[in-house]
């Protein structure tokens, strides 16, 4: 049995919705519920998360600074403009510390956070 117009219209339009649906996480920039936060200790200045099965942590002045991967610094480097460099993904700017973390977490694809051979820098956040 045929479909008339009004049906064609109505399934073409359905389909549309269903597929724009589906493109909103990626469109955003959020992985799927990859990154689930665990309690963090916001009040001493320390952010802790999950992402990708690693724990990422980010302390603020008052817990020392720094960031961290499974209890690994990270180095990172803050430039004027508030963007910020990890050793791990050098060629790209993060906005913000822990955006840093997650791409060096993706860019580590499961091995393990080695020291870095800067010697005992840290940087303060």
């Amino acid at each position: 049995m045929p479909m008339n117009r009004r049906e064609m219209v109505m399934a073409t339009t359905g389909a549309a919705l269903v597929a724009a649906a589906a493109a909103v996480p990626l469109m955003s920039g959020e992985d799927g519920g990859t990154a689930a936060a665990a309690p963090g200790d916001t009040a001493a200045g320390q952010y802790t998360e999950r992402y990708l099965g690693r724990t990422i942590r980010v302390a603020g002045e008052a817990a020392g600074g720094g960031v961290y991967i499974d209890d690994q610094p990270l180095h990172l480097m803050k430039f004027a403009d508030d963007a910020y460099l990890s050793s791990m993904c050098h060629y790209a700017m993060a906005p913000t510390p822990l955006d840093a973390a997650r791409r060096a977490v993706e860019e580590l694809r499961g091995a393990a956070l080695l020291p870095s051979a800067h010697g005992t820098h840290v940087t303060h956040l």
